[in-house]
């Protein structure tokens, strides 16, 4: 969930002081994620709680940097560790958002990992945010610039299935995770894997070393590019080129209208309309999208149009911000360096690849068959 849809950002992923130290996680740094359909499209999710709760089934939003439960009764089990701070976020036009207030102690995540002396918050109010359907909360991993509180120590009253105003922010926060990402150390590293199915552990997040050290990072070619940190992980995509023509992009990431990002909490690829068209007229051949690299050269991903196609990865750009979304991570492993700000690119296996393509073919069929 891009920071520019929202209309007011007033939320936090585990939300800590600039000046606090590191937090320290414990345990594996290896996370197992699903990959389930929600709202019309594909998410992933990464199980998480406040230390001793139940666990919950959170979207992993790197267009985010909000860690917040849905179960407003979670709060009267950690009400001793309620704070003064506040997250209230409205999204879209303003007619979607929620609020609730922040709590300090340790989250759980899957596969063990614990961060330590974390803030999060809980909804009380909540308005088509992705509570149910199997969802219970959101997992961003976004930059500080998303992440800001307010002082707060009232509730709100926001109208029975409306939303309400949110107070002003009164702080800009750095979330743990980030902040012990951002330690000059080699557990500057966050690494994202999805196999391209759905179904329960069809992704794998890696925390620290292991995003540089698994399976996925080491099969094949690494291609480094730049990223920025304006607050979700914006990347320069230069061009699109396919079928012989090639359209050029202009990305405004100085906090404008037209950012260039990825972002796993968007279902989909916006590719440019000539492009669109052109691959949706049943035209074979490879989608390549060039960013510039790490070291002033450019990066190529290559993608088999036809898999795109199938599998309604693509939809057409309408002007604005150009997001390469979830389907991405269905044809390469990420690694990003949020020290060094770097994106790191390495594409699946021939194996993996003809698996999607298999994939979509099934689904095309269903289509016509329907």
């Amino acid at each position: 969930m891009p920071a520019f849809i929202q209309a007011a950002t007033m939320g936090s992923f585990l939300v800590a002081s600039a000046a606090a130290s590191a937090v320290p996680l414990t345990s594996s740094g290896t996370l197992p994620m699903d990959a389930v359909n929600f709202a019309g499209g594909l998410r992933l999710t990464v199980n998480g709680a406040p230390h001793g709760q139940k666990p919950q089934s959170l979207l992993l939003d790197t267009g985010s940097s909000t860690l917040a439960f849905c179960d407003a009764s979670l709060a009267e089990s950690v009400r001793s560790l309620q704070t003064n701070y506040m997250s209230c976020n409205l999204y879209g036009s303003g007619n979607e958002g929620y609020w609730g207030f922040f709590f300090k102690g340790a989250v759980t995540l899957s596969g063990g990992l614990e961060l330590e002396e974390s803030y999060y918050s809980i909804m009380q109010q909540e308005v088509s945010m992705p509570c149910g359907d199997g969802l219970q909360g959101i997992f961003g991993v976004a930059f500080k610039q998303l992440d800001q509180a307010a002082n707060h120590a009232q509730p709100l009253n926001w109208p029975s299935g409306g939303v309400g105003q949110c107070p002003q922010p009164s702080t800009d926060l750095v979330g743990p995770l980030m902040q012990y990402l951002k330690q000059d150390t080699p557990q500057g590293h966050l690494g994202i894997y999805w196999s391209g199915a759905t179904g329960s552990n069809e992704g794998t997040l890696y925390v620290g070393p292991d995003a540089v050290s698994n399976e996925h990072y080491k099969q094949g070619t690494v291609q480094k590019a730049q990223l920025g940190e304006l607050g979700y992980y914006d990347v320069t995509i230069n061009s699109f080129s396919y079928g012989g023509q090639s359209v050029s992009v202009q990305c405004d990431n100085s906090g404008g209208s037209s950012p260039c990002l990825v972002d796993t909490g968007t279902p989909i690829m916006l590719v440019p309309a000539e492009i669109y068209n052109q691959m949706s007229s049943g035209a074979t051949g490879k989608l390549s999208i060039e960013l510039a690299g790490a070291d002033g050269s450019a990066v190529t991903l290559d993608f088999d149009a036809q898999t795109l196609v199938n599998n309604q990865y693509i939809q057409a750009s309408q002007g604005g911000p150009v997001i390469l979304g979830l389907p991405l991570w269905a044809f390469y492993y990420t690694v990003f360096d949020v020290k060094a700000t770097t994106v790191e690119f390495v594409q699946h296996s021939p194996k993996e690849l003809e698996a999607l393509r298999v994939q979509g073919e099934k689904k095309r069929e269903a289509v016509v068959v329907v």
